[in-house]
């Protein structure tokens, strides 16, 4: 999933608590020549011109979605069951910007959700959440690392 051109497109808001473990992700994942990270906020749909003119081979999405899991048990989501029940507050658009970059690129598209604890407005960040997070964060740069795609150019956006 983090071979080739591949785009991290991170999504939540901040102010909700676990919400927000998408740009937490983000902010740790090293960008280099073929990841570019982009911190999607969340308004993932505004994103999607700059994805397609990136023209990745892939797009890994990173969010938090309620699946009935442990808070901070991450897990990868089929794009099917974005559609289904609201797992992650930012479904609908999740799907739009799946439909969109396939079309438009034909780049594959993936989705990895952590659960989150709570929602609520203004609480910070649960620490089975952040442990993840920083879990996810670093066995990404592993894998991306290990791949020979050292430091370079890429960009986090």
């Amino acid at each position: 999933m983090l071979s080739g051109r591949v785009v991290v497109a991170c999504v939540g808001n901040d102010w909700r608590c676990d919400d927000g473990v998408g740009p937490f992700v983000g902010k740790m994942v090293r960008p280099t020549d073929s990841l570019t990270v982009l911190d999607c906020g969340e308004t993932p749909e505004n994103y999607l011109g700059v994805i397609a003119r990136l023209r990745p081979e892939k797009v890994v999405v990173v969010d938090a979605a309620d699946f009935g899991g442990a808070p901070g048990e991450i897990r990868a989501i089929a794009r099917d069951e974005i559609g289904g029940e609201a797992i992650s507050t930012h479904a609908a658009r999740l799907v739009l910007l799946t439909d969109y970059v396939e079309a438009s690129t034909g780049a594959q598209t993936f989705f990895v959700a952590i659960q989150p604890e709570s929602l609520e407005f203004g609480a910070p960040m649960g620490s089975a959440v952040s442990a993840a997070a920083r879990s996810l964060a670093e066995a990404m740069n592993r894998v991306v690392g290990s791949l020979g795609a050292g430091p370079g150019a890429g960009r986090g956006l």
